[in-house]
């Protein structure tokens, strides 16, 4: 089971289900939402997926058409989405309180990375999203 919260504590949530991957993302959105060089993501299937606490303390952020991003609106800490209709999870990595037991699999978006960064690791690299089989 994987349990995840926000810096200040208010918002909380658990994990219980099959995990997909974890990607990093390059792009200049996630870069300017993280404050970093890439953003990491958990993907998982929604079914286990709940808010123990802080759920009203969860806002969102519409940062480009159909992309919506979670925060908490006490310490800004960026937090999990729900897409597909409720069915599909994305959960920023760095929220993380346990250990997933999954390592990231890919960069995407590497066309728009950060010039002052270099990937480093031999991981596949992909210049927006990887091809669907993948």
């Amino acid at each position: 089971m994987i349990h995840g919260s926000c810096l200040c504590g208010g918002v909380a949530y658990q994990l219980d289900g099959p995990l997909q991957f974890i990607n990093h993302c390059h792009c200049s959105m996630c870069r300017k939402a993280h404050g970093a060089a890439f953003a990491s993501f958990l993907h998982a299937d929604a079914g286990g997926f709940r808010w123990l606490r802080g759920r009203e303390l969860v806002h969102s952020y519409a940062s480009s058409p159909g992309n919506l991003r979670c925060f908490c609106r006490v310490c800004g800490s960026n937090m999990p989405v729900l897409e597909d209709e409720d069915s599909h999870v994305i959960i920023p990595a760095g929220t993380l309180d346990n250990d997933p037991g999954l390592k990231p699999t890919v960069h995407i978006f590497c066309a728009s990375k950060a010039p002052w960064f270099e990937i480093t690791d031999a991981l596949p690299r992909f210049d927006e999203f990887p091809p669907d089989d993948f």
